[in-house]
């Protein structure tokens, strides 16, 4: 059996209405209207999720979190993506490395779950690969940022992000992760809450 070669025109047929909006189960082919719709929606599941203090452990705690945030909207949700991936001018990891990114990934938590607390450069350095990872076609900053503040929690602390994305997201497209350790704010939970 000859395997389809899963390139842009492979992702437009499968995912892709044909005016350019993401296929999804609610069948919105105005791209404004899903994503408002995806916002409010993937908002709401995750201030759910941060409620139920999860303990996380791996990148398959990212799928889960991914499929809860969008599950209810897109059928491809909490599945690693077995495609190419560029974003404007950014290229993500090949799908056929993914493996090793999301080892690399499982590995760095492993050796950080023993510790109370976590520097800023700890989150930077995973905010960093997992968005060089992207394991999915959308929602990987939303889905990532979710599951770092809940592996946060799970050491007694909160991140703060800055509220505009622009300069986080240039951060991560240059793999500054310095520039990344700046951007986000690491708080103990104790702290935050006197404030």
């Amino acid at each position: 059996m000859i395997e389809e070669r899963k390139d842009t025109e492979w992702y437009r047929r499968k995912c892709l209405y044909p005016n350019g909006t993401l296929k999804n189960k609610l069948n919105i082919k105005d791209a404004a209207e899903l994503a408002q719709k995806e916002y409010l929606g993937s908002a709401v599941r995750a201030l759910a999720f941060l409620r139920k203090n999860k303990k996380i452990t791996s990148v398959e705690d990212l799928k889960k979190i991914h499929k809860i945030m969008f599950g209810w909207l897109y059928d491809w949700a909490g599945q690693i993506r077995d495609y190419e991936l560029i974003k404007g001018d950014t290229e993500f990891l090949e799908y056929t490395r993914i493996k090793f990114g999301i080892e690399e990934i499982d590995e760095k938590m492993r050796q950080l779950a023993s510790q109370k607390e976590l520097a800023n450069t700890d989150y930077a350095f995973l905010l960093d690969r997992l968005n060089y990872l992207h394991p999915f076609r959308e929602g990987n900053g939303r889905s990532s940022k979710l599951f770092l503040q809940a592996f946060a929690a799970n050491h007694g602390q909160v991140i703060d992000y800055p509220r505009s994305n622009k300069e986080l997201i240039i951060a991560q497209n240059n793999a500054d992760i310095n520039q990344i350790a700046r951007l986000i704010k690491v708080k103990s939970k104790s702290k935050r809450i006197k404030c």
